[in-house]
């Protein structure tokens, strides 16, 4: 190979579950299954934060979001900027003499430093089904897309090339929701509606942590859905899927200008996404506060011409956090001090991928209006979730219970491995100097005061209580 560009397709909310690659046979995204065909595919790979801000601060960085202090998405919650004491991805492959380039949304409080950024801007449309209005996140993908098909069609290759086409799909999602908010009419559309997951319904509520139990009174998207039919339900994911095609044929004009520029044998692909979507699991859209695998579990992709593609999934625990050392190895760039995440890139030429003992996730507020820290540690066989507000614990058993459909933590069957998962959160806390156990939550009473059950919500969430 003459050189080792990298082309990073970054999408927003979209859960590994979603994708055929990964086993779903209802939604169609040819184009993704471009990138997936003869590739690496990473099967249990988490985000760092199940937050767009945080999430991507974190894996430019190669930091946790605690120790970068980018802890929200803003508003009452003020987010820094990540200092400069901090090697970002872009300034390591800028300063090995890569080109580096970034289109799309940025959300990255600083994290992106180092690459050029194209300004963020819209290309309107007018809406293809009525059922599934588009917004500033769908126009910004198609600006997004432009300007990354001229910059292909343009560019000289004359040094290895970064580039990250940052796209929003499917977060138009989130829109959609308002659009159809509470009790309505079913929307009209010649789609199969898809079925409701195995843990659409969650009878176990009232065994989960505060923090949990009241996401609608947290989460405006959720408050909005008091009141949906099972029905609506299956509409969200009709519409959720609608988003993900639709940006999957942006994401296949891009392939295709790459094509175009004779470069493609020289590039390495990879695809990922920030954080999930609940996709109606319990009854929940979109993500806040919770750790459950569909919204902090996320597609992992590495195809290449040079990368040993793998029949099955790889297995092993990885982290968005391995992005950044992983591609600094692929690249045969040194990794800063400092930088979190393990260099996988010896599993893209056929080596086994190593073992983590676990992986981590964390989480303080969206928006600041409620505050409800907790942290995440993943096993091969576990998961452990722990809230500060009411010292809240989740065990799950994810050999038996892939679903997350019985929180184990009271369960004195499973005491010793609470306690080894509890070990676990003290060690990551430790090692990443993570001041966790000191913090502070906040809510208000009256967004603790309903009865339990997301139905039971009425009226607004805390986020526009304040606005």
């Amino acid at each position: 190979m003459s050189q080792k560009n990298i082309l990073i397709f970054v999408t927003d909310q979209l859960t590994w579950r979603a994708l055929p690659c990964y086993g779903n046979d209802f939604v169609k995204t040819p184009n993704i299954d471009r990138i997936a065909k003869d590739s690496v595919i990473f099967d249990k790979c988490y985000t760092p934060c199940p937050l767009c801000q945080p999430a991507r601060a974190s894996f430019w960085s190669g930091r946790y979001p605690h120790e970068i202090d980018v802890l929200s998405n803003g508003r009452n919650w003020p987010v820094s900027t990540v200092s400069t004491d901090v090697p970002t991805l872009g300034e390591t492959f800028k300063n090995a003499g890569y080109d580096t380039y970034h289109f799309g949304k940025c959300h990255d409080a600083g994290a992106l430093r180092g690459f050029y950024c194209e300004p963020e801007e819209q290309i309107k449309i007018p809406d293809e089904e009525e059922a599934f209005p588009l917004n500033f996140d769908t126009y910004q993908d198609i600006y997004t897309t432009k300007k990354c098909v001229d910059f292909l069609e343009n560019h000289n290759f004359e040094k290895p090339l970064l580039m990250v086409a940052d796209l929003v799909n499917p977060h138009n999602i989130c829109g959609w929701i308002g659009e159809n908010s509470g009790v309505h009419n079913d929307i009209e559309t010649d789609r199969p509606l898809p079925p409701l997951p195995e843990n659409f319904d969650f009878d176990d509520i009232e065994n989960r942590p505060k923090a949990i139990q009241y996401i609608c009174c947290s989460h405006n998207r959720q408050a909005q859905t008091s009141g949906w039919t099972p029905r609506n339900y299956q509409h969200y994911l009709a519409a959720y899927y609608y988003y993900l095609e639709f940006v999957d044929k942006e994401i296949g004009l891009i392939l295709d200008a790459l094509e175009k520029t004779g470069k493609k044998d020289d590039t390495m692909i990879v695809f990922m996404a920030d954080h999930g979507d609940s996709m109606v699991a319990r009854g929940r859209v979109t993500k806040q506060v919770d750790f459950y695998e569909e919204v902090t579990r996320v597609p992992f992709i590495f195809s290449g011409k040079d990368i040993v593609s793998q029949t099955n999934r790889i297995q092993g625990l990885t982290s968005l956090l391995d992005l950044y050392p992983t591609l600094c190895g692929y690249a045969g760039i040194e990794v800063p001090d400092g930088v979190r995440g393990t260099d996988i890139s010896n599993v893209l030429f056929g080596k086994e991928i190593p073992q983590k003992e676990f992986v981590a996730s964390e989480w303080h507020t969206e928006w600041g209006f409620t505050v409800s820290p907790g942290r995440m540690i993943r096993t091969d066989e576990y998961k452990y979730t722990y809230y500060i507000e009411d010292k809240g614990e989740e065990l799950y058993d994810l050999k038996n219970d892939p679903y997350e459909k019985v929180n184990l933590a009271k369960n004195p069957q499973y005491k010793e491995q609470l306690m080894n998962m509890r070990k676990l959160l003290k060690k990551h806390l430790d090692d990443t100097h993570d001041n966790f156990m000191e913090l502070e939550w906040y809510a208000d009473e009256k967004w603790r005061s309903h009865k339990i059950g997301y139905q039971n919500h009425q009226g607004i969430a805390a986020p526009q209580e304040k606005k």
